[in-house]
């Protein structure tokens, strides 16, 4: 058991880390059947490799720490992973709303509509020339 096991909900993390490695092995061999609609794969694949980003950044910052190095250096990598993220979730939203899959009776697309303003609102400052 590692030292992080001690912390609190350590056991508890630890044990659904373990937990979810098992289905991801069965769900892997679920998916070399090839039996699986090519969008669902897709965002399948989206979610692993954000999850494999997010540990990585999480393993480095951890072994920042216990060499007394600078944990906070990892931020940017997380701060580039979720910007990635986004625009792969954004791609797959414009193919969502052009095959109607995603309409105005969607829950939740106000909130959506809201965050993206926002988002433009930020962005387009560091962008002056694409008006």
């Amino acid at each position: 058991m590692s030292s992080h096991g001690s912390q609190p909900g350590g056991n508890n993390l630890e044990a659904r880390l373990q937990a979810a490695t098992s289905t991801l092995t069965e769900l892997e061999q679920q998916v070399k059947s090839g039996d699986v609609d090519a969008r669902v794969l897709m965002d399948f694949r989206n979610a692993v490799d954000m999850i494999r980003g997010t540990a990585w950044a999480v393993q480095q910052w951890i072994g920042l720490k216990e060499q007394s190095g600078d944990p906070y250096s990892v931020i940017p990598i997380l701060a580039a992973q979720r910007v990635l993220r986004a625009s792969q979730l954004t791609h797959d939203l414009v193919v969502d709303l052009e095959s109607m899959d995603v309409s105005i009776d969607t829950p939740g697309l106000d909130q959506l509509y809201s965050a993206v303003v926002r988002l433009q609102e930020r962005l387009t400052p560091l962008f002056p020339n694409r008006r």
